[in-house]
């Protein structure tokens, strides 16, 4: 944060820190993930994902964890975005886990507790679809939500997931392709890097 100097506001500056944090937030990916253990900053990585678009009132922005209860966690997603979204002049709605931007753009937060919760979302038009610990999601939950990555608002749909390593998850089949199957580390050179259109997709059960 710039401190005020004779008269003139402050003026918050947010940017992310060098290294991977840099690298998710300029990945021109339509899919994005970051992974690596806790305390790597991926969370707030997610939640400034969104603030590209906060000019946009068309735009709207949706958070998922596995239930509401690690939604409100302290340290979770909504208590972390209380420390981001007011220094931009977002005005909460606590009641319903709802960030609202002064243009009239939206980040909200919401669960996916069963498979079945994702049918809450028939018809939905979500231009940034987030997913914070993607392993704790099924693979019939992820594939559903993608097909509600849809946008009128002007921005090319597109969805962003940090997780935790867990080579048992469907996740770990998803991202074989940027992992070392020997070592089941990431192979560095190709971190960031898009992975070829002719790798096939992993099977969405």
């Amino acid at each position: 944060m710039a401190g005020a100097e004779q008269g003139q506001a402050a003026q918050t500056i947010i940017r992310p820190q060098p290294g991977p944090q840099t690298a998710f937030l300029a990945s021109p990916a339509d899919i994005a993930i970051y992974g690596g253990s806790a305390g790597g900053g991926k969370t707030w990585a997610l939640l400034m994902e969104p603030l590209r678009h906060i000019a946009n009132p068309q735009f709207g922005a949706v958070f998922f964890r596995r239930s509401t209860v690690q939604v409100r966690n302290e340290g979770g997603l909504w208590d972390e975005s209380e420390k981001l979204y007011p220094a931009i002049g977002a005005s909460p709605k606590e009641h319903v886990l709802q960030w609202s931007f002064p243009s009239g753009a939206s980040v909200s937060f919401a669960h996916l507790e069963h498979d079945k919760t994702v049918l809450n979302w028939q018809s939905s038009q979500i231009p940034l679809i987030c997913f914070d610990e993607l392993t704790h999601f099924s693979a019939k939950q992820f594939w559903y939500m993608v097909s509600r990555n849809r946008s009128m608002s002007g921005v090319r749909p597109y969805i962003r997931a940090t997780c935790n390593p867990d080579a048992d998850s469907w996740v770990a089949e998803f991202i074989s392709w940027w992992i070392d199957q020997d070592t089941g580390l990431p192979i560095p050179e190709r971190a960031g890097v898009l992975r070829p259109t002719d790798v096939a997709e992993p099977i969405r059960s």
